[in-house]
């Protein structure tokens, strides 16, 4: 299906749901609520939470030429984060699936997600398209990014909420962004700022999209897209001493100590199941391996610590203290880093020449200079000598970005 199909129905679209948001309906679906809200302005949709209900919105939707959707996961509230809420937007239905309590419908949803022929649009894809690989295996094909396409067209403030307030006039309440979504049941203020997520998606990626072809940028945002289909979800592993913030110049002896620490707390938020950090601070472990408590009286001080956590892990940060100290030296964490080397004269030259051609052609685009080249690339440019710096950039930059500013870099690499 082409996009100047999904253009002739976003403009029906909006005006049916000129028409619908006034109204309220109670749906006979089995397992299925629809309620029209009454905020300004309102937004309608369809809440799915049985297997039956989830498998048959979806098979209503394998011709859509495009689907919006978002994803909602409880990362601030779970030691390992699920998905708690799938929305997906067509321009005449806003659905609310629930995987809590009807996982096995959403099997449904791999197959329109694998359809290339079927644009799936979504703001931020990077973390959703991880999410839905991660917890259902899903490939995602044909993607749309509509802060990517923001973004490349310049906009200073590219997050959904600022998008909707500027392209069409809705407010959205940034209250629940860090809520519970794995608590049930939702509350309907959760629902609606669910459901106004995607709501708005396919309308928002039309108009970004005819601004992308005007300027001469689809295939920038093109590119970027395809790459996101090739995402996949982080490896899992072990925690370690070096995840924690400023642990990096700590001696061996310290890094012992904080490392049984963090397996204390990682013990602790796998059994509790909640997320590390809501355990016991970066902060607080840090500083008991730097000044390490002998007491239980010296665990009860410690400061920015619920007290009922520290005395229920008492005794176990007291024992991974001794066990850290006990430890030999030889067996104590060390940090494997190459040792950092100073730019030369001539390296830092390059540099300068490097990041202002940048700062020019960001200017006469009128984008962020990061996403021309990013500063780690350019320094790495700058300490290569010319031949291989020229290889490196053409192996490491996008071709957009190649063919927008590619020319210019070769330029500053081989002045001398």
């Amino acid at each position: 299906m082409t996009d100047r199909r999904l253009s002739a129905l976003c403009i029906l679209a909006s005006l049916y749901c000129r028409i619908v948001r006034r109204g309220s309906h109670r749906s006979n679906h089995k397992g299925a609520n629809i309620t029209y809200t009454q905020p300004d302005p309102p937004t309608t949709y369809l809440l799915l939470d049985t297997a039956t209900a989830v498998r048959e919105h979806l098979s209503s939707l394998s011709t859509a030429p495009a689907l919006a959707i978002d994803v909602e996961a409880d990362s601030l509230y779970s030691y390992q984060e699920k998905v708690c809420l799938v929305q997906i937007s067509t321009p005449a239905t806003n659905a609310i699936l629930d995987p809590l309590a009807a996982r096995e419908g959403l099997q449904a949803l791999g197959p329109l997600l694998a359809d290339a022929n079927m644009r799936k649009v979504f703001h931020g894809a990077d973390y959703d398209v991880r999410m839905l690989k991660k917890d259902f295996g899903f490939a995602v094909h044909n993607v749309a990014d509509t802060m990517i396409a923001a973004q490349l067209l310049g906009r200073n403030k590219f997050g959904l909420a600022a998008l909707l307030a500027e392209e069409f006039g809705v407010e959205v309440e940034k209250k629940f962004q860090r809520a519970d979504w794995a608590h049930r049941p939702l509350d309907p203020e959760h629902l609606r700022y669910a459901a106004r997520d995607t709501a708005y998606l396919l309308e928002l990626w039309q108009t970004l999209r005819d601004e992308l072809v005007e300027r001469g940028r689809l295939e920038w945002a093109e590119e970027e897209f395809r790459l996101l289909e090739e995402l996949t979800p982080a490896a899992s592993h072990e925690p370690t001493c070096f995840d924690v913030k400023g642990a990096g110049r700590l001696p061996p002896r310290v890094l012992c100590i904080l490392q049984n620490l963090v397996q204390v707390r990682d013990r602790a938020a796998r059994a509790w199941d909640r997320p590390p950090f809501k355990v016991l601070s970066d902060q607080v472990l840090l500083d008991w391996a730097q000044s390490p408590p002998h007491r239980r009286e010296q665990v009860l001080r410690t400061r920015a610590a619920n007290r009922g956590i520290l005395g229920r892990l008492a005794p176990q940060v007291l024992e991974a203290v001794q066990k850290g100290m006990a430890t030999p030296e030889a067996d104590c964490p060390h940090r494997n880093s190459t040792p950092f080397t100073p730019m030369t004269h001539a390296q830092r030259t390059r540099l300068a020449r490097l990041k202002q051609v940048r700062e020019e052609a960001a200017q006469e685009l009128a984008i962020a200079p990061g996403l021309l080249v990013n500063s780690e690339t350019l320094e790495k440019l700058a300490r290569e000598e010319p031949a291989e710096a020229v290889a490196l950039m053409e192996a490491t930059l996008k071709r957009w970005q190649v063919k927008v500013i590619g020319e210019r870099v070769k330029a500053a690499i081989r002045k001398t």
